[in-house]
């Protein structure tokens, strides 16, 4: 006897209705999923004191007075470095102190911004090491005045810093805010947050891995003057593509030809700026130049949070872009854009075949450190579909080259020492805090990117400047002019070399690593070069008026 088949409801007996069916549940899980993440994305955060909450993304915007979240779902090494910060500003007692605040995008938004979590950590870990040597050891004078350290967000994009600077400024009596640090990238909307800060909080800004030529200058919607009270520890952009410009002067054989993969995008000063240096600086003689541009998305384009990542919407354009680049057949690819945008244009180079040029070699600005330890980008490494370098801003092992006997060399390990709590590689010895304080611990592979070295260099340039105004507690905008002091004869001891600061705010003769990214993710400085011509390694001795070199 057959067995006997089950009696199935008609409706599945029934092609389309089956299909109907199945659609509408689909469609009906969908919807409650959407309603479920609706709610989850409208559920409140409870933002503290100095901090309000904005839509789109849902973040709290402002200055952390409280030590509270910035986002929901934040990761929880973000919230380990946010009590590492409370922890060591609960050490800070009685009236007299100063504030720093660390100003930056601290809710990013994955597949929209171009800043991420794991970009944040090593400028945490940067800002809290110069506070920690600044209250702890004589690196930046007397400890008599000691120094707090407050996370500032601007929230996605940059896109609430009118919020922040406005919660900094009504926060900064009480809290005695004597600086703004950060900045994050160099863009519209961290230009205008300089700017305002200036104009009307009158507090000086020092921006860490800010580079684009402009950002010293308000937006013309503001003036487009000067942004007076604005200073940087990094290099410019223009400086970074003529220490490229001589790399690649250098190569072996020399480039014949080389395309400028070049972002339109007008709004991002770093890509702007970048852009207009290539151009500039890298033809030469005998040497044939492509540009091939592309559009990223502008901050404003909100599709770009509702399901079309930028890595997608890139991806779109560097697949057209593909035939040109092949036609073209360059030696070097000049990357004029955001560096997280390299894995993009990386993936479709290897997808769509490499037009017979093996190992093509690529080099990009300082943003292309976001791409260390990508795996689209190691992987075609590793295959030598490309070879990948960039200018940076700093590097790790860039003073290996030197050697000890120069006082850069000799700032850079007490940095070090100080931030992974071992030894300094000149004397060997661990740093000894003057109080016993518990020294920090932080990864040394966390300095690959140089961010946490310019972030400590611009935080202790705020420290710096404070310890040394007299007028600080009656004119906290006095500070400026002790800025303009530090210069080529009263240097600040940087991690990333020596901090001159010149015209502009801009500082001097700074050295640019070029640097190459390995296939296991890891880097190597294959060069430094000094834009100014002459290497800035020792301070002035007695009887010198400013620093050899400077």
């Amino acid at each position: 006897m057959p067995p006997v088949q089950p009696r199935l409801p008609i409706i599945w007996k029934h092609p389309v209705l089956s299909a109907v069916v199945a659609l509408l549940a689909t469609a009906a899980l969908v919807f409650a999923g959407l309603r479920i993440a609706d709610a989850v994305d409208s559920a409140p955060i409870a933002c503290g004191r100095g901090m309000e909450l904005v839509n789109s993304p849902l973040s709290c915007v402002g200055v952390d007075l409280d030590g509270g979240p910035f986002a929901k779902q934040e990761p929880a090494r973000l919230q380990a470095l946010r009590a590492q910060v409370n922890q060591a500003d609960a050490q800070v007692t009685g009236s007299s102190y100063v504030t720093v605040v660390l100003l930056l995008d601290f809710s990013p938004v994955a597949g929209v911004d171009t800043v991420t979590y794991d970009a944040l950590y090593p400028v945490v870990e940067g800002a809290l090491t110069a506070a920690w040597r600044a209250n702890h050891t004589a690196a930046f004078g007397s400890r008599d005045l000691p120094v707090k350290l407050v996370l500032g967000n601007m929230g996605s994009q940059y896109g609430s810093w009118p919020s922040a600077v406005r919660l900094i400024a009504a926060n900064a009596k009480a809290q005695h805010i004597t600086a703004v640090t950060g900045l994050g990238q160099s863009t519209d909307e961290t230009r205008a947050a300089a700017a305002w800060l200036s104009d009307n909080a009158h507090l000086p800004v020092i921006g860490a891995t800010v580079t684009g030529d402009d950002m010293n200058t308000q937006p013309q919607d503001m003036g487009g003057g000067p942004t007076r009270d604005f200073f940087r520890v990094s290099t410019t952009n223009s400086e970074s593509v003529k220490a490229a410009a001589a790399f690649v002067a250098g190569m072996r054989p020399s480039p014949a030809s080389i395309a400028i993969v070049e972002d339109n995008a007008s709004q991002d000063d770093y890509v702007s700026t970048l852009v207009t240096a290539a151009g500039r600086d890298l033809p030469a003689p005998g040497r044939t130049l492509t540009k091939l541009p592309f559009t990223s998305p502008p901050p404003t384009d909100r599709n770009l949070s509702s399901g079309v990542s930028r890595h997608d919407y890139l991806v779109q354009q560097f697949t057209l872009m593909h035939a040109n680049l092949c036609q073209a057949a360059p030696s070097l690819v000049y990357f004029a854009g955001r560096g997280d945008d390299l894995d993009a244009f990386v993936e479709t180079w290897v997808q769509q075949g490499t037009c017979g040029l093996r190992n093509l070699a690529v080099i990009s600005g300082d943003d292309a450190a976001t791409e260390i330890g990508d795996p689209t980008v190691d992987q075609a490494i590793a295959a030598q579909k490309i070879s990948l370098f960039y200018t940076a801003l700093s590097s790790p092992d860039e003073w290996q080259q030197i050697g000890c006997s120069a006082a850069a060399t000799q700032n850079f390990d007490q940095f070090r020492a100080a931030f992974t709590g071992q030894p300094d590689g000149c004397t060997h010895q661990r740093l000894a805090p003057d109080d016993h304080a518990t020294p920090l611990a932080f990864d040394a592979n966390d300095l690959s990117s140089g961010h946490a070295m310019l972030t400590h260099d611009a935080v202790a340039a705020a420290v710096s400047a404070a310890r040394n105004d007299a007028m600080l507690l009656t004119d906290p905008e006095s500070q400026v002019g002790v800025l303009d002091q530090m210069n080529c004869t009263h240097m600040i001891p940087g991690a990333s070399g020596w901090i001159a600061l010149g015209p502009g705010g801009n500082p001097l003769d700074r050295p640019v690593p070029v640097v190459r990214v390995n296939g296991d993710g890891t880097t190597s400085t294959v060069q430094l070069t000094w834009p100014g011509g002459v290497p800035l390694l020792q301070s002035p001795q007695p009887g010198q008026t400013r620093a050899p070199g400077c």
